[in-house]
C-alpha cells in the first residue's frame, strides 16, 4: 500500500510538471515573452532573494506584462528547439510590490491566462483551469496504468499506440477527456490496454449515406464484423445495414432526445454488442484489430485537447475525396517511392434521420496494414516523457539498437536519424511539388515501420481529412473536382498550407524529435540538425520547391497557436482557420550557429596580436560579469558613451542587460585590452536573431558586431588595432559569411571607424531606438584593405605581423 502511494504521489508531481512544461514553452513560442537568465545577480536584490533557493544556475524569464511580474522558471535542460525542460518550483519577482513568492499551479494557470486574454472573464478562467485539471488528473491516472504494466517491450503498433504518457506534447491539454468518467477511461482509453465488442445497430439503407471506393463496400466490411443475431431476422432484413458504433458512443446516442423516436420508427434497431474486440489507439476514438484488415474511425461527444471528436460531414467528404485522388495517383508515386505510404479512408458511412445526419453513426473507414507481428513505432513514442523511475524508452530504444548494430549510442542515434529524414523527405517534396499535396505528418500521424534491426523501413501517414492540397493547384485538378466535387474541400491557400506544413513537419516532427533524442543524453542536438540541414539543402539542390525553399531560407516557421486557442476556447476541429499561427526561429538556421562567436567558453584571453606600428598587443576575452560589470558601467556613464550607446542605466539595469545576453544564442559580448589595460567592449551577434534582420534580407550566415572604444585620449585608443582584431576573430570562423553593422548616423567616427576596415554603407534604416546607417563587409573587402591579414591565426600566441 504504502508503495502504491508513494507511487500515486510521484506520477501526481509528474503530471503536474509535463503540463506546466506544455503551457511554459507554448507561452514561449506564442508570445515569445521568455529569456534565458544566467546565474544569481548581484544588485537586484529581489531576484537573487528567488534565485538564491533555486537548485540551478539557467532560467527561464518571463515577462509578464498584465501582471506586472517576472516569472523564474528553472532550465533542467535546455534545448535547441522551443522544446526546453524546467525544474520546479517556479519563482515570481514582483517588483511593484517588493516581493517574490513561489508559484504554484493554480497561480500559474491564472496568470498565463491572463497574459493571453483582452478580456479577462471569470468563467473563462474557470474553463481553462478545469480543462487543466482534468487534463493533469487524466495523466496521472494514465500513467499510473502505464507504470503498473508488465509485458515486454515488443515495439508491436498497439503498444505503440497505446504507451504515450503525456500524450499530445503541443496542447495544453495534453490529456484532456471530458466525457469520460475515470471508470469510463479504464474500459476505453488505451493505456488501459483493455479489449472491448463494439455496440451494433440494424438501420434501414434509406436513411444510409455511404461513400466507398469501386470494389470496397462498407455495408460488406461491417458484416465481416459481427453476425445479425437469428432473432433479429425479418422479411426486409436485406434492406438494414449492420453499422457498428463505439459502445461509449452508443450509450450517448441512447440518452438523446431523439434517440426514443428513431427506435420507435423501426428505421433504426439496436442490437447490442457483438463480435470481436477491438482496442483503442492513440485518438482513442480510432479502433484496431490485429486480425482484421480496416481500422475504424468512430464520432465520440468526449472533448480531447480542443475538441469534441466528432467525425463531421466534411471530415466524411474530405476522407472519401482524398482517396479518390490519391487511388489515381498511389501506384505511380509508390513506384519511385516504395518506402512511403499513404493510408486511405476508401469508405465512409453516415446516418440520417428525417433529413438530419446523426454524428454518432458517422464512420470512415481506414486501411489496416499493420499485423500483431509488425514492429511499428508512432513518432510520438519516440516525443515522449516517461512518467516513471524506469528508463525513458527512447533511451532504451537507441541503446538497444547500438547493441545491435555494435556500435556507439551516438553513432546509432545519427544513423538512424539519418534514415528517417532520408526515407520522409523526398517523398513529401516530391507530392508538394508534383502534386501540390500535403499530408499533416505530426507526431501522431507519422508511424515507423522498423526491420529486423529497429531500422526504419517504411514510413506510413494516416488521417485522410488531412492529406491538403495547394489552391494553386485548383486548375490542374479540374477534371478530378469535376467528377468528385468533394475533393474542392481539400484546397487550402497556398501560403496557409506553407504554415500548415511548418506546424506538422518542421514543428511537431523534426523539432520535437531532436530535442527528444537530446534528452536522451546521448546525442547533441546541433549534430542532428547538421543531418537535417543537410537533407535539406541536398534536396533543394536537386528537386527545389517551395516547401525546400520554406524550410531552409524564412527566418521564421510557422507554429500554431494551440495555447491561446485553448485559453481563447477556439474549436480548430470545427473551424480549421480559426487556428492563428506564431512563428518560432527557423532550426535548421543553426547549422550555421557560431559557438565560439555566441557562446564562448571561460573567462581567459583567448586571442592575442601584436601591431608593431603602434607597438601594441591586443587581446579578447570573453566577458567575466561579476568582475566587470563596475568596470563596464563606468564606461557607458562616460560622457561621450551616453549620447550613441545610451546604455547609462543604474547598475542593477545593466546587469540584467547581461544575464539575459550572455545566455542567449542572439549576441555574447567581450572585453578588449591594449598592453594588457581594458578599454574597449565588443557585442558579437547573430544578425538573423537580432532586431537589424528586421530590415534587411537577413541570413544565417550574417554575424554583427557593436564596438564601445572607452578611452578619449588618441593615444590610449588604438581604434584601428582593436578593429581590426574584432574584425579578424570573426572572419576566422567558418559559419560567418559577412558582417553586418547598424551604427547610429550621429556617429561620424564609428562609421569612419568601419569604413577603414572595408565595410561599405548599404542604406540608412529607422530602427525603434536610433537612425542607423546599414552597412555590410566581406572577408574580401577587409582583405582588400588589409592583405596581411588575410592569414591571420587566432591564437593565444602573440602573432607579429611583419
Amino acid at each position: 500500500m504504502e508503495k502504491t502511494l508513494i507511487q500515486k504521489s510521484k506520477t501526481g508531481e509528474r503530471a503536474q510538471e509535463i503540463t506546466a512544461r506544455i503551457v511554459l514553452n507554448g507561452m514561449l513560442r506564442e508570445l515569445g515573452n521568455g529569456k534565458f537568465y544566467q546565474g544569481v545577480p548581484k544588485y537586484d536584490l529581489l531576484t537573487a532573494q528567488a534565485l538564491e533557493k533555486s537548485k540551478h544556475s539557467l532560467h527561464m524569464r518571463f515577462e509578464m506584462k498584465k501582471s506586472g511580474i517576472f516569472l523564474f522558471a528553472p532550465i533542467s535542460y535546455r534545448s535547441e528547439t522551443t522544446f526546453h525542460e524546467y525544474g520546479f518550483p517556479i519563482w515570481a519577482v514582483d517588483h511593484n510590490n517588493n516581493e517574490t513568492f513561489e508559484v504554484h499551479s493554480e497561480e500559474l494557470i491564472e496568470m498565463i491566462y491572463i497574459e493571453f486574454c483582452d478580456t479577462f472573464t471569470e468563467e473563462g478562467l474557470d474553463c481553462f483551469t478545469q480543462r487543466i485539471k482534468s487534463s493533469v488528473r487524466n495523466l496521472q491516472i494514465t500513467s499510473e496504468a502505464i507504470s503498473e504494466r508488465q509485458q515486454p517491450i515488443s515495439y508491436s503498433f498497439l503498444e505503440s499506440e497505446q504507451i504515450l504518457p503525456a500524450g499530445h506534447n503541443l496542447h495544453p491539454f495534453t490529456k484532456s477527456r471530458m466525457g469520460f468518467s475515470e471508470e469510463e477511461q479504464k474500459l476505453y482509453a488505451p493505456e488501459f490496454e483493455n479489449g472491448f465488442q463494439l455496440d451494433y445497430f440494424l438501420i434501414h439503407k434509406d436513411c444510409i449515406s455511404e461513400q466507398s471506393l469501386p470494389g470496397i463496400s462498407a455495408k460488406e466490411i461491417f458484416a465481416t464484423l459481427a453476425s445479425v443475431p437469428e432473432e433479429y431476422y425479418f422479411d426486409n432484413i436485406a434492406d438494414y445495414y449492420i453499422v457498428p458504433c463505439h459502445p461509449w458512443e452508443a450509450q450517448y446516442l441512447m440518452s438523446t432526445e431523439e434517440y426514443p423516436e428513431m427506435i420507435g420508427s423501426g428505421q433504426v434497431i439496436h442490437i447490442g454488442k457483438l463480435g470481436k474486440e477491438f482496442y483503442a489507439t492513440s485518438s482513442i476514438r480510432t479502433l484496431y484489430s490485429p486480425q482484421f484488415n480496416w481500422m475504424l474511425k468512430f464520432s465520440l461527444h468526449v472533448l480531447m485537447t480542443g475538441s469534441v471528436r466528432t467525425n463531421s460531414l466534411k471530415d466524411l467528404r474530405r476522407g472519401y475525396a482524398s482517396s479518390v485522388w490519391w487511388n489515381e495517383r498511389k501506384t505511380l508515386f509508390e513506384k519511385n517511392f516504395p518506402d512511403f505510404k499513404l493510408l486511405s479512408e476508401p469508405s465512409t458511412l453516415s446516418v440520417f434521420f428525417k433529413e438530419e445526419n446523426i454524428d454518432s453513426f458517422n464512420i470512415l473507414v481506414r486501411e489496416n496494414p499493420f499485423s500483431s507481428h509488425d514492429k511499428v513505432l508512432l513518432l510520438a513514442r519516440l516525443c515522449q516523457d516517461e512518467t516513471t523511475d524506469d528508463q525513458n524508452f527512447t533511451t532504451g530504444f537507441f541503446k538497444n539498437l547500438a547493441e545491435t548494430l555494435q556500435t556507439s549510442p551516438e553513432q546509432a542515434v545519427l544513423t538512424w536519424f539519418k534514415r528517417y529524414t532520408q526515407l520522409l523527405l523526398p517523398p513529401l517534396n516530391a507530392l508538394f511539388k508534383e502534386f501540390g499535396m500535403a499530408p499533416e505528418v505530426h507526431q501522431q500521424n507519422l508511424l515507423i515501420q522498423l526491420n529486423d534491426e529497429l531500422f526504419p523501413q517504411t514510413i506510413y501517414v494516416r488521417d485522410g481529412q488531412g492529406y491538403l492540397l495547394k489552391e494553386s493547384y485548383k486548375e490542374k485538378y479540374k477534371k478530378a473536382i469535376e467528377e468528385c466535387p468533394e475533393i474542392e474541400d481539400l484546397f487550402i491557400r497556398d501560403e496557409r498550407l506553407l504554415d500548415i506544413i511548418s506546424h506538422h513537419l518542421l514543428v511537431s516532427n523534426f523539432a520535437a524529435l531532436t530535442s527528444s533524442l537530446g534528452k536522451t543524453g546521448l546525442i547533441e542536438e546541433q549534430k542532428l540538425i547538421h543531418i537535417l540541414y543537410d537533407e535539406f539543402s541536398s534536396l533543394h539542390q536537386s528537386e527545389p520547391s517551395d516547401l525546400t525553399d520554406y524550410a531552409l531560407h524564412q527566418r521564421y516557421w510557422a507554429v500554431k497557436s494551440n495555447l491561446q486557442s485553448a485559453i481563447l476556447d477556439v474549436d480548430g476541429g470545427i473551424n480549421a482557420s480559426s487556428i492563428s499561427y506564431a512563428k518560432v526561429p527557423n532550426l535548421l538556421h543553426r547549422h550555421f550557429f557560431s559557438q565560439q562567436l555566441i557562446h564562448p567558453q571561460g573567462k581567459e584571453v583567448f586571442f592575442k596580436r601584436y601591431f608593431p606600428k603602434e607597438d601594441v598587443t591586443i587581446s579578447m576575452r570573453p566577458i567575466d560579469l561579476e568582475n566587470d560589470l563596475e568596470m563596464l558601467h563606468e564606461w557607458f556613464n562616460r560622457e561621450h558613451a551616453v549620447k550613441i550607446w545610451q546604455m547609462n542605466w543604474p547598475i542593477d539595469e545593466l546587469e540584467t542587460y547581461y544575464r539575459l545576453m550572455l545566455p542567449s544564442d542572439e549576441a555574447h559580448s567581450y572585453i578588449i585590452a591594449s598592453n594588457d589595460e581594458p578599454n574597449c567592449n565588443i557585442e558579437v551577434y547573430w544578425a538573423c536573431r537580432d532586431i537589424v534582420g528586421d530590415y534587411y534580407e537577413v541570413l544565417p550566415t550574417d554575424y554583427g558586431t557593436h564596438q564601445f572604444i572607452a578611452p578619449t585620449d588618441p593615444k590610449k585608443k588604438y581604434v584601428s588595432p582593436s578593429t581590426q582584431s574584432m574584425v579578424d576573430y570573426v572572419f576566422a570562423q567558418p559559419e560567418v559569411g559577412k558582417m553586418v553593422g547598424e551604427g547610429s548616423v550621429d556617429s561620424l567616427a564609428s562609421m569612419m571607424n568601419k569604413a577603414h576596415v572595408g565595410f561599405k554603407v548599404d542604406k540608412v534604416i529607422e530602427m525603434p531606438h536610433k537612425k542607423a546607417n546599414l552597412n555590410f563587409c566581406y572577408r574580401e573587402w577587409y582583405w582588400e584593405k588589409f592583405p596581411q591579414n588575410k592569414n591571420i591565426q587566432i591564437t593565444t600566441n602573440i602573432t607579429k605581423n611583419e
